[in-house]
């Protein structure tokens, strides 16, 4: 907002008052009196009294301009409340969604479990399994807010820096064109330390929007000339990772068969254009 009021125009003012002060011989408005107006001629007189005459509208100009300055603040205050009211409820109508997801999830794997109990009444399914079915539910939530990056180069063993591969995978974040994170991501590393490979790079977020936005956008690492060897893929279960090696390998297939032809994998299956 365009403030009217500013500190330049009290700065004016007190200025004139100064000037009308040293006029009369007064070093603060305090010490004005009637024997010290007194002592002013006609026409001095005269002349101050304009002065201070503009100087009350000016004051008062000034203090107009302030409290209309001040009631604008205000209305834009409740506004912005307003919008920040608007905004939390939004906040917590995604939670309750992505909780309610979590738990319709968790559902359906205990109704999986409670079918198998009445169809088996005369066999016992063991509390592990039931913690089983409800871990699988978890893990699943947590896989599609999670991808996985190959070719992310681990530091070196002489390297101190214990926040390397966060700031890595930030960087190739950034590459990729994702927006700017506020750092709430998590990056582990997959498997044993083995010196004669590099280990993926797992990246959690807290939306799994965030991490499918990351792979729609992986592509632009092809590009780069200090990233084009990094590619980033789904967090996959092991069966998944199984499922998906057959599909690569039948991908392959294809394409020695019909060169001419663009085959890629889709939705679990392969897809041509042709």
């Amino acid at each position: 907002m365009d403030l009217k009021f500013n500190l330049h125009q009290l700065h004016e003012f007190e200025d004139c008052v100064k000037v009308f002060l040293r006029s009369i011989n007064v070093k603060d408005v305090n010490d004005i009196s009637k024997t010290c107006l007194k002592q002013i001629h006609k026409d001095p007189l005269v002349e101050h009294t304009l002065k201070l005459t503009k100087l009350l509208k000016s004051s008062h100009e000034m203090l107009k301009s302030a409290a209309a300055d001040l009631d604008t603040l205000k209305c834009e205050q409740l506004r912005n409340q307003s919008k920040i009211i608007q905004v939390q409820e939004e906040l917590n109508d995604k939670k309750s969604v992505q909780l309610d997801s979590v738990q319709k999830t968790v559902d359906e794997k205990l109704t999986t479990w409670s079918s198998v109990v009445a169809k088996n009444s005369e066999k016992k399914v063991v509390q592990k399994e039931m913690r089983r079915a409800v871990k699988m539910a978890i893990n699943e939530q947590d896989r599609e807010r999670s991808v996985v990056m190959f070719n992310a180069k681990e530091r070196e063993i002489t390297d101190l820096n214990e926040h390397h591969d966060g700031e890595l995978a930030y960087k190739i974040m950034q590459r990729a064109g994702l927006p700017e994170q506020d750092g709430t991501f998590n990056c582990e590393r997959i498997g044993a330390p083995d010196s004669s490979r590099c280990r993926p790079l797992k990246i959690s977020f807290s939306s799994k929007f965030t991490a499918f936005d990351l792979l729609l956008k992986s592509k632009n690492l092809k590009d780069d000339d200090q990233f084009k060897n990094i590619f980033i893929v789904p967090d996959r279960s092991r069966e998944e990772r199984a499922e998906h090696k057959k599909l690569v390998e039948q991908l392959k297939a294809k394409r020695v068969e019909n060169p001419d032809k663009k085959f890629y994998i889709y939705h679990k299956s392969i897809r041509s254009n042709n």
